[in-house]
C-alpha cells in the first residue's frame, strides 16, 4: 500500500471509533440502554434491589404510608413487593401506651397477593429505610 492509502485507513478508522465513542456518552447521558443496564432494567422496567423504602401515597381524603421492597417501576407505576402498613391503636386506659403494630397487606382478611401496583401519580414521596429500621428487623424475621 502507498502511503496515501495508509493514511486514509487511519483517518477512517480513527472517524469510526470517534463515533462509537460519541454514540456511547450520548446514550449514558440520555438515559439509553447502556446507562440502564447498570439500573438492573427488564422490558424498559426497573428493577430495585432489596432495600426497604416507605411510600407515602395520596388517596384522596389524606394520605396512607406503606412500606416494603420496590420490586419493578416504569414511568407509570411501581411494584411494592409484601407492602406493610403500621397500625397504631389507641389505649383503652387513660395515660397507657398506644399499641404500634406492623401489618402485612398479605394479612388483612380479604388475603389480597403480596405486591402492590401504585400509580406514580398517587406517590406523594418515598423514603429508603436505614438497615437499623424495625421495619427490616420485621421483614428480616
Amino acid at each position: 500500500m502507498n502511503k496515501i492509502t495508509k493514511v486514509l485507513l487511519i483517518i477512517i478508522l480513527v472517524l469510526i471509533l470517534i463515533v462509537i465513542v460519541v454514540g456511547i456518552v450520548a446514550l449514558l447521558f440520555k438515559g439509553g440502554e447502556v446507562k440502564n443496564i447498570t439500573n438492573n432494567v427488564i422490558n424498559n422496567e426497573k428493577v430495585q434491589s432489596n432495600k426497604y423504602y416507605m411510600v407515602y401515597v395520596n388517596t384522596g381524603n389524606g394520605g396512607a404510608t406503606y412500606y416494603g421492597q420496590i420490586v419493578r417501576e416504569n414511568e407509570q407505576v411501581l411494584v411494592l413487593k409484601d407492602p406493610g402498613y403500621i397500625n397504631v391503636q389507641q389505649p383503652q386506659e387513660e395515660g397507657a401506651q398506644p399499641q404500634v403494630n406492623f401489618t402485612l397487606m398479605k394479612d388483612e382478611f380479604f388475603q389480597p397477593i403480596s405486591e402492590m401496583t401504585i400509580y406514580k401519580q398517587s406517590l406523594v414521596f418515598i423514603q429508603q429505610l436505614s438497615d437499623e429500621s424495625p421495619i427490616i428487623n420485621f421483614y428480616k424475621n
